[in-house]
């Protein structure tokens, strides 16, 4: 559905047009909160925010512009900021060990969580290759091992390493876009 006329829709009160927007959207919403309150709050606490963006969206149509932004985005930002303070209140209430605190990364929390999922996504993907594909893979880019030490390490000629790194890469491309992770516009 075109989002200008989605946009109209839901600026017109169209009850339709939010229930589309819930099917298309729900599966990142719950990516992105479940990934903030991941082992810090529960799932009603998920649902919760998710919950608070579409009322939000619903009672406040207008603060969504589609010059500025696409409705995916603008939802996943709503979302992000609902489940930050929701994570925030929690962590208020929750004794956090020394160890935990220093674990916990530097970054911005969601660049974490998308980075965090992207690596999940990609070694499932790159689990699904099989051999030697995924042993050629592994050792070219996370071993950084040149294709002449692959190739001798696994009895085979170069030009093969470098045919089956292209042939994976492009494989693992399809499985990575076709995942939920990428399809959620994360």
């Amino acid at each position: 559905m075109d989002e200008e006329k989605l946009t109209d829709m839901i600026r017109c009160g169209n009850e339709e047009a939010l229930t589309y927007i819930i099917e298309t959207n729900s599966k990142l919403l719950w990516a992105i909160a479940g990934g903030i309150l991941n082992n810090v709050g529960t799932v009603e606490d998920i649902e919760e925010c998710i919950s608070d963006t579409y009322i939000n969206l619903w009672q406040k149509p207008k603060a969504f512009d589609p010059q500025k932004g696409s409705l995916k985005t603008f939802l996943a930002t709503i979302v992000k900021r609902r489940a930050l303070d929701k994570h925030r209140l929690l962590m208020k209430t929750q004794v956090i060990e020394f160890d935990e605190a220093l674990a916990s990364p530097d970054d911005d929390l969601l660049e974490y969580i998308i980075r965090r999922d992207l690596s999940d996504a990609l070694y499932e993907a790159i689990s699904l290759l099989g051999e030697p594909d995924k042993e050629i893979l592994i050792r070219r880019y996370f071993f950084e091992e040149k294709p002449s030490a692959i190739a001798n390490k696994l009895s085979i000629t170069v030009k093969e390493v470098k045919n089956r790194l292209y042939q994976s890469k492009r494989r693992l491309q399809k499985k990575l876009f076709e995942s939920e992770v990428f399809n959620d516009g994360i």
